[in-house]
């Protein structure tokens, strides 16, 4: 929950007295004011509302790559991985996965020109488990 700072602004809305008592009930039941409800209820909606986006956004990449069939893929030049913490938002290279600042990552390392390339944790996890089976059955 964000604390509010001295410079917030008002907002002023109206709003059904069904809503207006649901508010003051989940803020009694969280011993919160209901300004605080409201304003973290606001930010979560917008926030989903940005994931949604996001997310969508994510599977209409993945339907065009689908459709277009196979192409030289961005981690084709990639030659290790060093696991990082983003300082901001990437997307994962392989499943698309939107990944946050504060997120832990792995950027390909590449001696090629482009974008970097990222892995989620789950790419990674399965990486390393497709090189295990290479070595078993070698």
């Amino acid at each position: 929950m964000r604390h509010p700072s001295r410079h917030e602004r008002w907002l002023h809305a109206r709003i059904p007295e069904q809503l207006e008592e649901a508010l003051k009930r989940e803020a009694r039941r969280r011993r919160w004011p209901v300004s605080t409800l409201v304003r973290d209820v606001l930010e979560g909606a917008l926030d989903l509302v940005e994931h949604i986006v996001e997310d969508s956004a994510a599977i209409a990449r993945r339907a065009r790559v689908a459709e277009r069939g196979p192409v030289r893929s961005a981690l084709d030049g990639v030659y290790g991985w060093q696991e990082l913490i983003l300082n901001r938002g990437a997307t994962c290279s392989r499943c698309d996965t939107a990944l946050r600042t504060g997120d832990p990552a792995f950027r390909g390392l590449s001696d090629e020109p482009g974008a970097p390339a990222f892995l989620c944790r789950i790419c990674i996890r399965r990486l390393r488990e497709a090189a295990s089976k290479k070595e078993d059955a070698s």
